[in-house]
């Protein structure tokens, strides 16, 4: 059972609710698509600017958040253990890479890398590509390389 059905505040919330999304999607049509916007920064903006403005309200006390500015416990503060830095777990690591680099068969490893491009630049699913990559062995950094090279590297424009 719905308590709230056919509330005249919920229905017109979200009647609200849905012209703001209306105008959103207008404007970044209006922009030539989400790609645009995204590559443009309007959306990061966005996203920055409503966190932004959420975030003065909740600290005003004009947005209420349990457990931030309204019923907070001072005494529950977590300690946090912060990760250190083994070099000897490094080591092995490395180690245990150039390993698996000297006994990988190095054609499935070209073979896979290859066909992983040669989908990469088409419309074919790359999912089959990335397994049979990473069953012979080839490394994360080596299939990403793979997509840097084809697609080249995101940089995020800074909209504020």
């Amino acid at each position: 059972v719905d308590p709230l059905a056919g509330s005249y505040y919920i229905e017109w919330l979200t009647d609200e609710m849905g012209k703001k999304m209306a105008e959103c999607m207008k404007k970044v049509e209006e922009m030539g698509g989400m790609i645009k916007a995204v590559e443009s920064g309007y959306i990061q903006g966005e996203v920055s600017r409503q966190a932004y403005i959420q975030e003065k309200k909740i600290q005003s006390g004009e947005t209420t958040k349990i457990g931030v500015n309204k019923y907070a416990m001072e005494e529950e503060k977590a300690e946090v253990e912060i990760h250190q830095f083994n070099p000897k777990v490094a080591e092995e690591q490395k180690r245990k890479l150039i390993e698996i680099k000297t006994q990988r068969n190095e054609n499935e490893v070209k073979d896979a890398m290859h066909g992983l491009k040669k989908a990469a630049q088409t419309d074919d699913n790359v999912m089959p590509h990335i397994l049979k990559a990473v069953k012979s062995y080839v490394t994360l950094g080596e299939i990403t390389r793979v997509f840097k090279e084809v697609f080249g590297e995101f940089k995020e424009p800074i909209g504020l």
